[in-house]
């Protein structure tokens, strides 16, 4: 036992501190008045496309290649890395829409020789070529894609301390449309602008594929953001969120809980409804939230707003405003 010191008295002042820190955190855990349940939603999408299709198509376009430096050829690369990845995306996020889910929905590449400075819709010629192979009925078209790079790396010092600090910066500028073949409508076009930004601190030199992606996996990178974004903006995507509760005060409210457990949001709100019997205005202001949450989760948004209103006036929980926020948000989101 040579070398090694058991100190007994330290042993039992660290079992008592732990002790007393559980005791602290049961305390402080027991003392929140509410619960915290996570949701699922569907937004819905900003741009309007149309809702009757059947065999949807993703097409990617590209520019003829008319390289001739290294530098160009390389640029070029890089866009089409970019598109590529953009159209794997879009499919990928649309596909968690219940809009397309169980649709396989197929990619198909178009090269592009027009080198006007706008960005042209396709010919309906072009398209017919779709409709004809793939029936399809509903086009989605990366009609432009273009990323750029930036890059930098230098010594510089904070508080005495030298090291070395660099940065990778990749725009991004493409160009969506909807194609409508079968009435020969453009529902819609979006331009999606963005710039990806990594940025790396070392005491070596920052170099580009080591600290920082490479070029080619930011640009599948940027790709990625671009499906994704649009997907977005023309499908309603399903979102995660958090709510709380209030699930004490009385047998209604306890009751109450163990509906929302179970995801039974109208049986809960009549045990909600029937708190209002009681005397005690906080408690009825809790009820009241609650009976808000239960008509988000059925979608009726304007009562629950109207809930709100009346917890405020039961008691201004401070938790009100903040609830108050998150569901205009929402209304908001639903008027576009």
């Amino acid at each position: 036992m040579d070398g090694f010191c058991f100190n007994y008295h330290s042993y039992r002042t660290m079992k008592f501190n732990f002790r007393i820190l559980l005791f602290l955190l049961i305390g402080l855990t027991s003392c929140i008045p509410y619960k915290v349940i996570d949701i699922q939603y569907l937004n819905k999408p900003e741009l309007t496309i149309p809702s009757d299709f059947i065999k949807p198509l993703i097409v990617v376009n590209y520019s003829k290649n008319k390289s001739k430096t290294k530098r160009e050829r390389f640029e070029y690369a890089l866009d089409s890395v970019a598109a590529e990845r953009a159209g794997l995306s879009l499919k990928e996020s649309l596909q968690n829409s219940p809009w397309f889910e169980d649709i396989d929905i197929p990619i198909r590449n178009y090269i592009r020789s027009d080198s006007s400075r706008y960005i042209k819709p396709l010919s309906w010629n072009a398209l017919a070529s779709f409709y004809s192979k793939d029936s399809a009925d509903l086009v989605i078209s990366l009609d432009y894609m273009k990323v750029l790079t930036k890059s930098d790396s230098y010594r510089t010092s904070n508080n005495g301390i030298e090291y070395y600090y660099g940065y990778l910066k990749m725009p991004i500028y493409c160009y969506w449309r909807v194609y409508n073949f079968p009435k020969k409508q453009i529902p819609n076009g979006f331009l999606y602008q963005d710039t990806l930004i990594w940025d790396a601190s070392d005491w070596l030199p920052i170099n580009i594929g080591d600290q920082l992606p490479g070029y080619f996996k930011a640009s599948a990178y940027a790709g990625e953001e671009s499906g994704a974004k649009y997907a977005e903006k023309i499908s309603p995507i399903w979102s995660d969120d958090k709510r709380i509760y209030f699930h004490s005060g009385s047998r209604e409210m306890e009751n109450a809980a163990i509906f929302v457990e179970n995801g039974k949001w109208i049986d809960a709100a009549s045990e909600w409804q029937k708190v209002f019997a009681n005397k005690n205005k906080k408690l009825c202001s809790k009820a009241a939230f609650n009976l808000a949450l239960a008509n988000e989760m059925l979608g009726k948004f304007d009562i629950s707003i109207e809930w709100l209103r009346k917890a405020k006036k039961f008691y201004p929980l401070i938790e009100i405003e903040e609830y108050r926020s998150t569901l205009e948000s929402r209304i908001n989101s639903l008027v576009k």
